[in-house]
């Protein structure tokens, strides 16, 4: 009799080892498919209910920011550099502040498209590279700093793309940008600022390519013409602050910031001018 009861033992105890060992392999398994398909539907094969994106809804001019307007008075930057980004067709040019200083920007050129899937490849040139991205899709690719071979191993893929409209017109492309941990969210802008705009100019003539036409800026930006005939430039929101500086009747300049009684802009002329300008004296183009 005990000997049945000792026999009976250690078949429960068996019996127990391999269901917990069963139950192990179960939960291991479902976890290293759940990974699976976590990886399939971020990048080969996207959830159903991801929207597809166009590249028509990126085209412009963008800046970087910290925090959503919904939970903030006004736009801040806390990341560690300054970017804007601007998206013209397929191709983008990514400008960075280093540490937020307008003396210390670095120039990135890339390609920004869609793909339905993903798989590595490489592409031999540049007319192939763009063609192999498409306008609209559920991914979002981006390359940067292309050379002379393109591999998709290096590129950047993104299936958490969105941008809203709720309050104004945000993009968020899921990207790292400059090797940064931190990731950025843009708001679209009227222009880019004086300063960089001066820098494209200068570097323009350094690099022999001019960002300027190459990326449409000109079209891309808001703009405003002078309706009177003649309007003179202040450096501050107040009289006390009227220069010398003015334009006349007709003349076009970039829009930077509107307020109630001000714009703020700059000119493109022989020399770059800029500062603001009273609103009733220009009319929105």
């Amino acid at each position: 009799m005990k000997k049945i009861i000792y026999l009976n033992t250690i078949y429960f105890l068996l019996m127990g080892i391999l269901f917990s060992c069963k139950q192990n392999n179960t939960v291991e398994e479902k976890n290293s498919q759940l990974i699976t398909e976590s990886v399939k539907n971020t990048v080969n094969q996207p959830e159903e209910n991801q929207e597809e994106g166009n590249i028509k809804d990126f085209q412009g001019i963008w800046e970087s920011f910290s925090y959503y307007l919904e939970h903030e008075s006004e736009f801040k930057d806390f990341n560690k550099n300054k970017y804007y980004k601007v998206i013209n067709g397929k191709r983008t040019l990514d400008i960075i502040l280093i540490n937020h200083k307008e003396d210390s920007i670095n120039i990135n050129l890339g390609y920004l498209g869609f793909l339905n899937s993903f798989e590595p490849h490489s592409i031999s040139s540049e007319e192939k590279l763009k063609n192999s991205l498409n306008d609209s899709g559920s991914l979002l690719v981006r390359y940067i700093n292309t050379s002379k071979k393109y591999t998709t191993d290096d590129v950047e893929v993104s299936a958490n793309f969105s941008r809203y409209f709720e309050i104004t017109e945000l993009f968020d492309d899921n990207f790292h940008y400059q090797g940064e941990p931190e990731k950025f969210s843009f708001m679209v802008d009227f222009a880019l600022p004086e300063s960089v705009f001066k820098t494209l100019k200068s570097l323009a003539i350094v690099n022999k390519f001019d960002y300027i036409e190459q990326f449409n800026i000109r079209n891309l930006s808001k703009k405003i013409k002078v309706k009177e005939s003649k309007t003179f430039f202040y450096s501050e929101m107040f009289e006390a602050t009227k220069r010398k500086a003015f334009l006349v009747k007709g003349d076009i300049a970039y829009l930077e910031s509107i307020s109630d009684n001000w714009v703020k802009v700059y000119y493109d002329g022989k020399m770059v001018t800029g500062g603001y300008l009273k609103r009733s004296d220009v009319e929105f183009l």
